[in-house]
């Protein structure tokens, strides 16, 4: 391919977040006399966002009590964002490329906004990206096609040169549906039932290095 662009899927793609999502959903049980959650029970869940966290630690509550919890979980985790969250191991060397060959690259997340800033504002990468698009940047989201499109277009390239890096078949199916290449990132938080038969990727990533190598090889 003709490779312009790398768009990265933020929550267990780009970045490991899972450490600081499993301290604040297991301070949220503790202060509603919930027994905590182990550690991956949790990792492989976050992807699916904020609501399903909340009801793996809470199952069977609904509505308005159900909302209460999702809320405090989400307050918790804004003043304890990044603790622990680090670029996963191995691709500082990727985002070191682009920076070097002055290629544009970007997030696209579903991700609300005023966590996404949060999250973004003390975190150092060797060149700004070019686009982050958000969960409710626009009025659809992942696996929709729009939000990959807005990326590629504020990072000045065309879908078609750009790679969209996800964890979760969401993911790939809006990079397909954008005409994009796309890429699994089978080290992130993977949902219990998906296996790499599952995926319609291009490219089958087991570890962030080999993001990496292909980054280098393909610039």
């Amino acid at each position: 391919m003709n490779l312009k662009c790398v768009l990265f899927d933020l929550d267990g793609t780009l970045l490991d977040t899972s450490y600081d999502f499993a301290y604040a959903l297991n301070q949220t049980c503790r202060h509603f006399g919930q027994a905590p959650l182990r550690y991956q029970d949790i990792r492989k869940t976050v992807s699916q966002g904020g609501m399903a966290l909340t009801e793996l630690a809470f199952p069977g509550l609904e509505g308005e009590a159900l909302e209460a919890k999702r809320r405090y979980f989400l307050d918790v985790y804004f003043d304890h964002i990044d603790v622990h969250t680090r670029l996963f191991p191995g691709l500082a060397e990727g985002l070191n490329c682009l920076a070097e060959r002055q290629r544009p690259w970007g997030i696209v997340t579903n991700k609300p906004t005023w966590l996404t800033e949060k999250l973004l504002e003390n975190l150092h990468f060797p060149s700004v990206p070019a686009s982050v698009v958000c969960g409710d940047t626009l009025t659809v989201r992942k696996p929709h096609a729009e939000p990959l499109l807005l990326a590629a277009q504020q990072c000045g390239v065309n879908a078609a040169d750009c790679i969209y890096l996800g964890d979760h078949p969401r993911d790939i199916e809006a990079g397909l549906n954008a005409g994009m290449v796309t890429g699994a990132a089978m080290f992130g938080y993977l949902p219990e039932a998906v296996s790499e038969t599952a995926w319609p990727a291009d490219y089958i990533f087991e570890t962030p290095i080999e993001i990496t190598h292909f980054i280098q090889e393909k610039l």
